[in-house]
């Protein structure tokens, strides 16, 4: 429990094996492996599908696109993140007349996502396991503790203030023939002052862990309808509560989607 801060009393790793079977195209289906929870969940294992999110270099035929395809719909509807390094390949096989592919995958839910440090596929100690699946290490680690100092916020400093303070500011002199130290304390003197007095000018933040820069007026309505979507189900228990209550999941899911992106476009623009 302490792994996610004593915010849920459980959370649970899946493993999968995924065999071609008929009639069905793979014997794990999309929906028992990655099932609609609302705890930290992980699942990793052999699931035998092709993919360009784990493998872009890889062209791949309409069968694959049609196998892979309800994995990956599946797991961006329900918010799962593929933890692989894209390009990284898990299967080298014996035979010289296949070539290497990524089909060992690993996906985490938005619960336990934020927990997730690395991803590893060691394939030097293939030789060792004779095996033609690379051994991969996930690393899971609790949440690093918020400890952000305030920040100025620059935007709403009062700039013709910081002007005519810095205007009389005058820079202390240094002593005379000092030495190295004494002229880095000098100098270090100085522009602490110079730091404090800009700085003075300007209101700080509180940042907090639960701040979110891409949040939005409309991601708290969409949060409150789902909200009270799923209050609703579990007292009704009914198969239309519980499909009301999946719609608004996704539709809230999908909307912090569009909300990261654009907040990433606009610090990209604001950047170059």
């Amino acid at each position: 429990m302490g792994l996610f801060l004593l915010s849920f009393p459980r959370f649970r790793i899946g493993n999968s094996y995924c065999r071609p079977v008929l009639p069905a195209s793979h014997s794990v289906s999309p929906e028992l492996s990655r099932p609609d929870v609302e705890y930290p969940y992980l699942v990793r294992g052999y699931f035998n599908i092709n993919n360009t999110a784990a493998d872009p270099s890889r062209l791949l035929s309409s069968k694959e696109e049609r196998e892979s395809a309800p994995y990956f719909d599946r797991a961006s509807h329900l918010g799962f993140t593929l933890l692989n390094i894209p390009g990284v390949y898990t299967r080298f096989p014996f035979t010289g007349t296949h070539r290497p592919s990524a089909i060992d995958l690993a996906f985490a839910n938005s619960y336990i996502f934020p927990a997730f440090r690395s991803w590893d596929a060691s394939a030097s100690s293939l030789s060792s396991l004779e095996a033609d699946h690379a051994p991969i290490l996930l690393s899971l680690h609790p949440p690093s503790p918020h400890n952000d100092k305030p920040r100025p916020h620059w935007h709403e400093a009062d700039w013709p203030s910081v002007t005519n303070k810095l205007q009389s500011w005058v820079v202390p002199l240094p002593p005379m023939a000092p030495s190295p130290n004494k002229l880095d304390q000098c100098f270090s003197s100085a522009l602490s002052a110079l730091t404090t007095t800009i700085e003075g000018s300007a209101p700080f933040s509180c940042p907090s862990p639960q701040f979110k820069p891409w949040w939005t007026p409309l991601l708290t309505t969409f949060w409150k309808e789902f909200t009270k979507t799923t209050h609703k189900a579990n007292k009704l228990q009914t198969p239309n509560s519980f499909l009301i209550t999946r719609e608004s999941r996704l539709g809230y899911f999908k909307a912090i989607k569009r909300a990261k992106a654009s907040n990433w476009a606009e610090f990209l623009a604001k950047t170059s």
